[in-house]
């Protein structure tokens, strides 16, 4: 589903990436792990498109995504991908119905938006949540609306940066297995950048990264 080849990124004279190979195949659960400073959070923005390599190339169900446009590389993230965050990013006066609609809104969506969305809550039990605001809702609940999100336009792959960082252990433990949960029911790809090991022992593939390289 995702090939990365010999991905390099550099900030000013530090080499952060230093030519890395990585695939993904579809309903896998792909884990990141590492030092701090390894390099991860910056892999995982180039592989989700949100910062572009010095060199390599990202290809996602066969396209070339660093070879559309920025027009089109927009249009082809919003349709194409997920993210999930450590910090949820809900705009605090819309309600959680409407943060998970949001990226189906920009796509032109529009009522069918909401009825999925509506699904999604329910899936996620916060059927009875979709009309609070996020100051109304805690720090779990905030998460799922996030993750609610991040699937709302289908995507091909999800990609989560510290989800559970934020979390205490009851909650990043049930988001840990909502991600096992979604990839049964919906057949999603994830790759989660982690420092927590109970994370780790869940995915299918565990993978090391040290000073810019992979040790898979």
């Amino acid at each position: 589903m995702l090939i990365a080849s010999q991905i390099e990124r550099s900030y000013q004279s530090l080499k952060i990436l230093k030519g890395i190979d990585l695939q993904i195949q579809k309903k896998e659960i792909v884990v990141i792990v590492g030092p701090s400073g390894a390099g991860k959070s910056t892999l995982l923005h180039i592989l989700g498109t949100l910062d572009r390599p010095d060199k390599g190339s990202v290809w996602l169900n066969g396209v070339d995504v660093y070879g559309l446009s920025e027009a089109k590389l927009a249009e082809f993230r919003n349709q194409q991908i997920g993210f999930i965050f450590q910090f949820h990013n809900l705009m605090a006066e819309f309600t959680a119905l409407e943060n998970v609609c949001m990226p189906a809104f920009i796509a032109g969506r529009g009522q069918q938006a909401k009825v999925r969305g509506q699904e999604l809550l329910q899936m996620l039990g916060l059927a009875k949540r979709a009309h609070h605001l996020p100051s109304q809702l805690s720090g779990g609940e905030q998460q799922r609306v996030a993750v609610a999100r991040a699937l709302i336009n289908e995507p091909a792959i999800v990609f989560a940066d510290e989800p559970s960082g934020n979390l205490d252990s009851t909650n990043a433990r049930e988001l840990h297995e909502l991600f096992l949960d979604l990839r049964e029911r919906l057949g999603q790809t994830f790759v989660i950048v982690t420092h927590d090991e109970t994370l780790a022992a869940m995915a299918d593939r565990k993978i090391v990264m040290q000073d810019g390289y992979l040790k898979q």
